[in-house]
Formats: structure tokens, sequence, C-alpha cells
């Protein structure tokens, strides 16, 4: 049994857990992080790696600018890392079998598109905006316009704020214009813009783990949590192994560390692997197995080129159904690379949990080979739209992981899981997703870092 104990533990140094750690280091909390991979992993899919000189992303790319992220660096005394998106979101789209200006939709019906989107965003309230929650794009537009340039730049906004769903159209409205929304409130004007951070979307995580060491806190990598400890219907602490097995059936020891206040900071799918069901009452466990498997996997493509003539460097492209995967999918221009005149074109595309490939079943057989028959449906897709990207690519690079939970009617907001875990004091959840996430991605798991940070210092 270990002596050492602290204010707060939290599992997990993806974004979640080191915004929380940083917000709670700066007010004075004594606090520690577990990290089960090496330090390389902090960020969680923020993380990012190098090759040929040029940052690569763990799956996840641009940013909403939403500003809860830069409020905690605010809070810690930091600067943001540089942006170096060179364009706007007003790229293309292929639908119809043909390409469209996104900003030709627009001015083409400026008064039904102001009417439709602008007017929400603007005038409607938060709380008028999360009533939408359970509102599918696609139901909301219909019932409010038949202009067709308004009805497919809703059905463009679905793949930009749900990161390519496969049924796009089935985005959540209340979660699309609650973004807006808040883009619009931070940036004083209607969102344009991404944010690409400058040395890749980790390069955000290292001024944070900077400022926990400088306030005293501790993170540990390389380091697994067997269980978050419960003693009747309180946190006392975790459990870690001690040691690593010296054959592969070895049950190794374990010690508990101690702190009256425990976060989870893993996804909500990888829940299990660290809270004993046991200690949770039988119809909130079934919650959270209800919503830890309504995941989407992302696949990402990645091709080094130095050659500026192969791809139109002026915003995204998308694509409405590809003619050989059958998907909708993503695509834009990166300036990654320490040399400027090389670039990155980088393409996304999602599937779902109830379809092959699922990450959660990759080592089966058949998952495996649907994943490979994807990348290579995928890359003729890639070429046709765009000469030369796959041929001539310098280097490539494959990815396949998990992205986040579907963001669908009726999985998100009042939907989701609180904070405060149900029947366990001193249980907090910020992993994947909760309901304080109203926008999507890095800004979604500050937003919920800054609510967590409130909680447990009873602000």
């Amino acid at each position: 049994m270990s002596t050492e104990s602290f204010d707060v533990i939290i599992v997990g140094g993806g974004m979640g857990g080191l915004n929380l750690a940083a917000l709670l280091t700066k007010a004075g909390k004594r606090v520690l992080v577990l990290e089960k991979s090496g330090r390389e992993g902090l960020g969680g899919r923020a993380a990012s790696g190098r090759t040929h000189d040029s940052a690569i992303d763990n799956g996840i790319k641009g940013l909403i600018l939403a500003g809860s992220q830069d409020e905690i660096f605010r809070r810690i005394g930091k600067e943001m890392p540089e942006n170096v998106c060179r364009w706007t979101n007003s790229g293309k789209v292929f639908m119809g079998g043909a390409w469209k200006d996104i900003d030709g939709l627009v001015r083409g019906s400026l008064a039904e598109f102001a009417k439709v989107y602008m007017t929400t965003a603007k005038d409607w309230t938060y709380e008028q905006i999360e009533e939408l929650d359970d509102v599918s794009i696609e139901q909301f537009v219909q019932e409010r316009t038949n202009d067709e340039n308004v009805i497919d730049f809703f059905r463009y906004l679905g793949w930009l704020f749900g990161g390519t769903l496969p049924i796009p159209t089935d985005y959540s409205a209340g979660m699309l214009f609650y973004s807006v929304k808040k883009q619009l409130d931070t940036l004083g004007e209607f969102p344009s813009k991404s944010y690409w951070v400058k040395g890749g979307s980790g390069a955000i995580a290292g001024p944070l783990v900077e400022s926990i060491e400088e306030n005293g806190g501790e993170i540990r990598t390389g380091t697994s949590v067997s269980r978050i400890v419960v003693e009747k219907g309180r946190v006392v602490g975790v459990e870690v192994d001690t040691g690593r097995p010296r054959v592969p059936t070895e049950f190794v020891d374990a010690e508990i560390l101690e702190a009256p206040v425990v976060v989870s900071a893993v996804a909500i799918w990888d829940i299990f692997n660290i809270l004993n069901e046991d200690d949770l009452s039988p119809w909130y466990a079934d919650r959270l197995r209800h919503l830890h498997r309504k995941t989407l996997n992302d696949a990402t493509v990645t091709y080094g080129h130095s050659d500026p003539s192969l791809w139109d460097h002026t915003g995204p492209r998308w694509v409405q159904q590809g003619p050989h995967t059958g998907r909708p999918w993503c695509a834009s221009s990166l300036e990654y690379s320490d040399d400027t005149s090389k670039y990155e074109a980088t393409f996304w595309i999602q599937t779902g949990w109830w379809e092959k490939p699922d990450i959660f079943r990759i080592k089966e057989a058949s998952h495996k080979a649907a994943l490979r028959k994807l990348f290579d449906d995928w890359d003729r897709e890639i070429e046709e739209f765009f000469p030369g990207i796959v041929s001539k690519a310098e280097w490539k690079l494959r990815s396949f992981g998990p992205a986040t939970l579907i963001e669908t009617p009726g999985n998100v907001g009042r939907n989701l899981i609180d904070i405060r875990a149900e029947g366990v004091d001193g249980l907090y959840l910020i992993g994947e997703r909760t309901s304080a996430a109203k926008v999507m991605g890095v800004y979604g798991s500050a937003q919920v870092a800054i609510a967590a940070a409130s909680m447990i210092l009873g602000e």
C-alpha cells in the first residue's frame, strides 16, 4: 500500500486531462496525471509526430476557434501556438457530379441563406439553439427553405462540423449552431477559418505540460491504471500496476495512490478499463455502456509534396460521395513542413461503429481487409479527383483510429453524461464526451476542463 497522496489524480494525459491539470495546479492543487503511453503520447488523439521534417497529426486536424482553449492559456499565462492556416473555409464541394464553389452557393441565394443561417446563429439564444440538439441539419433546413443552394450549403456544413459523418445530413442542428454562435461571439465575425497549429495539433500540449510542472504538478507516463478505487460510494484513489509482466500470463502487483478526487480523462469507450461497473448503479453503468459504443472511426491519409501546382491551396475540398468508396470525405493542404516549399495534402474519412472497418474490432481479419480495401479504393478516388497527388507523392502516411462519439440527434447535449459521476462522490468524468462539451474536438475538451475545474475548486 502506497503512502503517496494527492489533492487530485487525473487518469489520462490527453487534452482534457492536461487542460484540467493545468487549471488545477495553477490554483494551487497538488495534482498527479497518469498516462499509460510514453511522454510522446501526451495530448492523446491530438498528439503529433514527425516524418520527412514535417509534423503529422494523430488524426486531429483543423480546430474550431471557439475561445475555450485560448481561455485556458490565458488563465495559466501561456501563449497559444501560431495558427498556420492560410486559407478560409470557403472551399469547394463535389456534389451532383460537379464541383461547386461554397461562396457561390451563398451569393446565389443570399436572402434565404441569411434567413436560415445568419439569423439563427446571430439572434437565437444559446438556450434556444440547444432545443435543436435532437433535430438533424436536414430537418432544420427543409422546414425553412426549399432553396437548393441553401440545402447544399448546410449539407456541406454537416460535413465540416461533423467531420464527414458517414451520414452528414444527420448532424445535430443544435451542435452546429452552438459552434457557429460560439465562434461568432469569440471572433466578432462569422467563422471562416480553422486553427491549424504550427508544429501539429500536439504542439498545444507542450505549454500545458510546462505549466503543470512549473506549478508543482506531476505527470507520470508509462503508468497503467488498473482501476479507480471506490469505497462506500466515495473515491479514495487509484490502483496502478507496479511492474511489467515477465511472462504474458503474469499478474503483476499493484499499489494504491490516494486522492479524495479522481478524474477519468480517458475516452468513454475505455471507461470500463479503469472503472469497476460494480461500483456503479446498474442503470448508470448501462447508460455508460450504451454511449461508449456510439463511436466514429477516423481514417486519414496524408501525402507529402513540393510541387504547388498539384493542389489548389485556396481552401478545403469536400466530396459528397466518392465513386469507389461510396463515402463522403474532405481534404485540405497544410503548411507543416520546416521547408516552406513543401506541404501536405491530407484527407479524412469516417466509418461508424455499425460497419467495417471498426477500430474496436480491427484485430479481426475481416475488419483488416475492409480497412485495406477502403484505403486502396480511396487512393484511386483521390488520384482521379486530383491527378498526381497519389502518384507523385514524396511520402505517404495512412492512419486509422477512434475519432469521437457520433454527434447525431439523441446523442448530444442533455443526452450525454454529466461531469460528476452519478452515485460516486469525488469521481469526475471528462472523457469523450460530456454534456458540457458544446463544441467538437480540442475546444470541446477545453470547455469540459473549465467546467470541471470550477466544480472541483468549488467556484
